[in-house]
């Protein structure tokens, strides 16, 4: 008995072992198909099929971790769709094993690629930002690097970056326009400390503060900014002035309505198809819009801009009702229903025009601009003629009643949302 027990116990456990064998090959194999499929989708990165793209960048995201090993190969790829795509789809996995390899792509020559990584590194969002705050601490580090690292922290927006960017702007003066901008960006959080490097005995440091108050736009600002009215450096004085203008045209609402249909991308591909279209249609637009423009009409901007949808400006004071907004409305529906495009988006404003004594403050502003000039041109074939729309969630309530805006500090506004808009992304 004894031994034909052994001998069944035998066979069961020689049964178990063939079958965990089996199972163990299945698995082995299964993982070398996915290997395989993972290989497949990051080749599609560079097709000619902007969905197949999109559905390759889809795929892997749900693959997971289990992609991220050859993602991060992909980011050496010497083609830049497939760094740009690599980038994009480790940004929506969000995995930390990322961050180096991403922020080595920041001084990518290619700027869609640059501009993916920082993206990416947005969305991974607070596991970033102490790397890149080492980065920036670094006084041997690449400055064009460093720039671009203040860039991110601004979009990633953690309260950790706020100190190490004013210590910054303190210590690098290469640094000080880029600083200045994007702790503007840093919300809410920054007020406090940028109020107090008001006071700073270094005149280049409170101008950036002064420029930084004015785009958060919150009003804690306005007395420290009215006091440095007074101050004795002239440009202090004038970016202080600005600053002001700013927070006093943000609480204003000039957004009049909103027609069509909002557009969404999952890729930057997708987006800079559709902004192709948006620009045809603005072209095909041009004429049909005459009677509208003015002095004929009411509108005295127009154009795609990179929120993905057309802005038109209208000039405050004028009268405009439903029925005006319909018409010109109905110019671009006509024109994006030429090349194929339904329920176009539009969205319509109040603006004014730029007066006189903005030429004084442009001037003044001159060093911020061309110091952020490499930026703008590596974004100039996508933006090409872009105006970007000043939105507000709530619709005006009665498009007889414009609403009415500060000229002086409009340009400052527009051009500074813009910029911001082209350098994060991120919305």
């Amino acid at each position: 008995m004894r031994i034909e027990r052994l001998k069944t116990y035998l066979i069961f456990f020689t049964l178990v072992i063939l079958q965990l064998s089996i199972f163990s090959g299945v698995n082995v194999a299964s993982a070398a198909s996915d290997e395989q499929d993972i290989e497949i989708l990051i080749e599609n990165f560079n097709a000619q099929d902007v969905n197949v793209k999109a559905d390759s960048v889809k795929a892997l995201v749900e693959a997971g971790e289990t992609a991220v090993g050859p993602l991060i190969q992909a980011l050496d790829s010497k083609d830049p769709e497939i760094r740009e795509n690599a980038a994009i789809t480790l940004g929506k996995i969000k995995d930390e094993r990322a961050i180096d390899p991403l922020i080595k792509l920041l001084t990518d020559e290619e700027w869609e690629v640059e501009s993916a990584a920082t993206n990416a590194l947005v969305e991974i969002g607070k596991p970033a930002v102490e790397p890149l705050i080492k980065i920036l601490q670094d006084k041997n580090e690449d400055v064009f690097l460093q720039t671009k690292v203040i860039a991110v922290l601004a979009g990633i927006k953690d309260e950790r970056a706020i100190q190490p960017m004013i210590q910054a702007l303190k210590e690098e003066t290469e640094l000080d326009a880029d600083l200045g901008y994007n702790l503007g960006l840093m919300g809410e959080p920054a007020v406090e400390p940028l109020i107090q490097i008001l006071d700073d005995e270094d005149p280049r440091v409170r101008v950036r503060a002064a420029e930084a108050l004015g785009r958060i736009g919150d009003e804690r600002a306005i007395k420290p900014l009215t006091d440095a009215l007074n101050d004795k450096d002239e440009t202090v004085r004038t970016f202080a002035k600005m600053g002001l203008e700013s927070i006093e045209t943000q609480k204003k609402n000039t957004l009049i309505a909103t027609y069509g249909k909002e557009r969404e991308f999952y890729i930057e591909d997708q987006r800079r198809e559709w902004l192709d279209q948006l620009n045809k249609i603005c072209d095909l637009s041009r004429d049909p819009l005459e009677p509208y423009t003015y002095p004929q009409g009411p509108v005295i901007s127009s154009g795609w801009g990179i929120e993905n949808r057309i802005g038109v400006g209208i000039l405050e004071g004028s009268e405009v009702n439903n029925s005006t907004l319909d018409n010109i409305y109905n110019v671009f529906d006509r024109s994006g229903k030429e090349i194929g495009v339904n329920d176009v988006p539009v969205v319509f404003n109040y603006e004014g025009f730029v007066q006189d004594d903005l030429v004084i403050e442009q001037d003044t502003a001159e060093e911020t601009e061309e110091n952020r000039e490499s930026e703008e041109l590596n974004v100039s074939e996508e933006i090409n003629g872009a105006k970007e729309a000043n939105e507000t969630k709530e619709t005006a309530k009665d498009l007889q009643s414009p609403v009415s805006i500060p000229g002086p500090g409009m340009m400052f506004v527009l051009s500074e949302l813009l910029i911001s808009a082209l350098i994060v992304n991120r919305r």
